[in-house]
Order: C-alpha cells, then structure tokens, then sequence
C-alpha cells in the first residue's frame, strides 16, 4: 500500500509546482448530480465526449449521459438530495440541471431507454424535476415513482407507476393524467395521455421493523440502499422504524444496524409478503453499543407467482465501516495499510473465486500517506494532509509553502471498474488559469500513479463503493 504516499506525493508536487497561478470555480456537488455506481458496467458521456466506463463519485451535469448494460446499476444524486436510480439496461440524459437563485434546483431528464426510479425531495418555489421520454413528459413536486420506456411491438411504450405522491404525466400527443400513489398509466408514442390512471397489480413485498433506539440501513443485492442514508431500492419507502420494498429482487440482502443510545435485545422482524398473505418472518434480535456497526444478512428468493421464502439472518458481526458492511465475502480492513494488499494475494492463491474486499477508511490513508510524506525530499513543504471521503469520491487537501508562499492544494480521485480491473482517476484538479497542457500533463503524471495503485488489489472487481469514511473495493478473487 506505499503507493497510496506516492499518489499523495504526486499530487501534492504537481499542484504545489503551480500554486503560483490563481484557483478558479470548478463544477463540485453543490451545482452538480454525483453518480454512484452501484453494480455490473456504466457507462457515462461528459459533453460532446465519447461514452467511457463511468466512475463512482462523478459529476454529471447538463448535456452528460449516463447507459446501464444489461448487469449494470447507477444512482444519480443530485445537489438537492433527490435521487434516480438507473436500472439495468437503461439510458438517461441530463437535459438540464440549474440552482435556482433561491437554491433551488430546476431538473430534466430525458430517458429513451429501460427503467429508472426516482425519489424526488419536496419541491418550492421555482424547482422543478421532470422525466421526459419518448411519448410523455412527468413532472412532480417532490414523490417516488418509476419511469418504464420499452419497446413493445415496435411502439416505443412509456409507463408511469407512482410509489407516492402524485405525478403529472402529459403526452406529447395532448392530454394529462395525474397518477396517484398505487396507480399507473401507459402512453404509447402517438398516442393521447389516457382520461384515468389504472391500479397498480400487486406484488411481492418485504417489510423490515425495528425495535426503537437503532437506526438500520437495507442493502439489496445490486448494493441499493434504503433507510437512514437515503432511498436507492426502486420502491422503496421509510416510515419511522419501518422499511418496505415492493417488487424485491432474489438475492443475498444485508443489514446495517446502528445505535445512538445503548441497546438490550433490540429485534428487527421481515415479512416477506404477497397481497395479504404472508409467505415468511424472520427476527433478529442483538445487543448494540454506542457507535457499534452491526451487520447481519439474508437470501430471498422470489419465485415467479410463488411463496417468497428465506434462509434467516445470519449471526451479528461487528464491522468498522459503512463499507464493511456493503462488502462481500472475506472482508480486509484491520491491520496495518501496507499488509492489506498482501494478505488479500495470500487468501486469492489459497481461495480463487470467492467473493472479497479491501476496505480502507480515510484516517488510515491520511495517516500512511503522511508517514511517505516526511520521509520523503519534496521541493515544497507540505502541511496538514488530510484525506476524507464520501460519495464524491476520495478528497485530498493540504497546505503547501513555497517561499513566502502558504497556500492551499487539493484534488479529488474518484474510481470505477471495467471488465474486472479497477480504475482510479483524477477529478476537478484545479491549476487556475495554468495553459491546458500543462493541466494535461500533472492530471497524467496523478493517473499514471493511481494505474498503478488500482493494480495491486488482486481481485475481479465488480464494484467500487466510496461512502462516509472509507473506501470498498469489492469483487472476487482471480
């Protein structure tokens, strides 16, 4: 792991050989949406640029678009806190994407392809977030539904299903429908928007229940969350200390408990459900410290028209992070930093395919990448290096003094996966006014670094997972 002080030393070199241009306005998550990719291969156009994979913790603004394959899955978050999750197979734009001067925001979306669920906070003032697709425009004021554009018998088809609230769906052929929560409506392309909506057909349901005095967090297979950090499960709903998800995929599901306040024998209870019937209830039930990160799992299986059934939780573990406890498998995130990429290749050579991580929290990089920092001869004296990270990517910031000179330098690294291999990039390095080449040549020299970083984690990686604190390269082994 000494190249995590060699990526942090470039940079530092590279930023501090410019401080002497001044800094300019960069895109950053107060104006922008941050997209994080959640599973299989996404890919994102910046612009006028060509489709790349997308990474976890890129930001998107008007004119970008982002395609899920068909193993693919994203969430876009935008400066609001309203999220779209993009489903596999489909493919969305960015249309246009404003803060309103009263710190609004004003969305479009246009989405030609597949599925797409969004959780859209209350709306005031001049805001506005809307779905345009091929046959139909929707607009809400602050709801959750699903956007559903397929082709059927060579019609492009859009259908609206609102999860709550009420959306407002007009065709571009003419006509309005307002489709209330429980309800959905068709538009065919060509075709008039329908007097009424009609009931959605019920489905499959799970309904997780806590105990008061802990907080949890759903994690589905695909890596969605719904609870206390937010809603990514398409139909997904939270009320107090219940989480329901409707239409649930099969699959191992966690669960991430915490705890404000110390708690005995606290339980949380799952019914899996079909209408009024109820197919299965687990419990779980463990006891919480303050601060402890508790995580148990499960499989659902959902068989087409038939009982949804469950293997029961799992025993509780005791996880360092957030992404210990969204990490599959044999999970690395003890022990010194520069032993971790190690003992990941001894467990890879005894144990191929199995699924496994590398979990890194950010106290631990600032801290290794301090250690490099002053053993090292730099041309500059760097000062206070500090690393968080967050859904945006992995944040490094320092003081670099240059003469007379003590100023401020920093650069954000987001990262993603393409056909099994990790890929760590730069993102808003900010040399000022600096001529473009020379802007070209640090961001190069800071990639070329982190290639070789990503290289030594021995893993098929299927995901990247950047939440508050720490950094989860998840996959499995060759």
């Amino acid at each position: 792991m000494k190249r995590v002080g060699i990526v942090v030393l470039v940079l530092v070199v590279a930023v501090g050989a410019f401080l002497f241009f001044p800094r300019g306005g960069n895109l950053s998550i107060a104006n922008a949406a941050t997209l994080t990719v959640l599973h299989g291969n996404v890919d994102a156009q910046k612009g006028s640029a060509a489709f790349a994979p997308a990474l976890d913790g890129d930001l998107l603004t008007s004119g970008d678009v982002v395609r899920a394959n068909e193993a693919g899955n994203a969430v876009v978050t935008f400066f609001d806190g309203s999220t779209l999750t993009v489903q596999s197979g489909a493919q969305v734009k960015v249309a246009s994407l404003t803060r309103t001067g009263s710190g609004g925001i004003q969305v479009t979306i246009e989405q030609t392809l597949g599925k797409t669920w969004a959780s859209v906070q209350k709306l005031s003032g001049d805001s506005k977030f809307e779905v345009k697709t091929p046959s139909s425009t929707a607009a809400v004021r602050g709801t959750a539904f699903e956007t559903d554009v397929e082709i059927v018998n060579g019609v492009t088809t859009t259908t609206i299903k609102t999860d709550e609230g009420t959306v407002l769906v007009t065709a571009d052929a003419g006509g309005t429908t307002s489709v209330p929560a429980g309800s959905q409506v068709s538009v065919p392309q060509g075709a008039q928007a329908p007097a009424n909506p009609v009931p959605q057909p019920p489905g499959p349901r799970l309904r997780f229940l806590s105990s008061a005095n802990f907080g949890y967090t759903v994690i589905d297979p695909r890596g969605m969350q719904c609870g206390s950090v937010g809603r990514q499960i398409p139909g997904c709903d939270v009320n107090g200390a219940s989480v329901t998800v409707v239409d649930p995929i099969p699959g191992t599901w966690s669960l991430l408990l915490t705890a404000a306040a110390p708690v005995q024998g606290g339980t949380l209870s799952l019914d899996g459900a079909r209408g009024s019937t109820i197919d299965f209830t687990s419990k779980f039930t463990t006891n919480l410290a303050v601060g402890d990160l508790v995580r148990t799992s499960l499989t659902i299986t959902v068989p087409a028209g038939g009982p949804l059934a469950s293997t029961g939780f799992t025993a509780a573990e005791l996880v360092t992070s957030v992404c210990g406890a969204e990490a599959k498998g044999k999970v690395f995130s003890s022990g010194p930093v520069a032993d971790r990429s190690n003992l990941l290749a001894a467990y890879a050579k005894a144990n191929p395919k199995q699924p496994a991580a590398v979990v890194l929290a950010a106290a631990e990089l600032t801290q290794a990448a301090t250690d490099n920092l002053n053993s090292a001869n730099l041309p500059v004296t760097v000062s206070g290096l500090i690393i968080t990270i967050d859904r945006d990517g992995m944040k490094l910031s320092a003081q670099a003094t240059i003469g007379p000179l003590n100023v401020p330098a920093s650069a954000n690294i987001i990262a993603g996966t393409t056909n099994g291999k990790l890929i760590m990039k730069t993102r808003d390095l900010d040399l000022g006014p600096a001529p473009s080449q020379v802007k070209d040549q640090v961001t190069a020299s800071i990639d070329q670094s982190l290639t070789s970083f990503a290289g030594q984690f021995p893993l098929v990686v299927d995901r990247v997972a950047f939440r508050g604190g720490c950094l989860a390269v998840i996959g499995t082994t060759p």
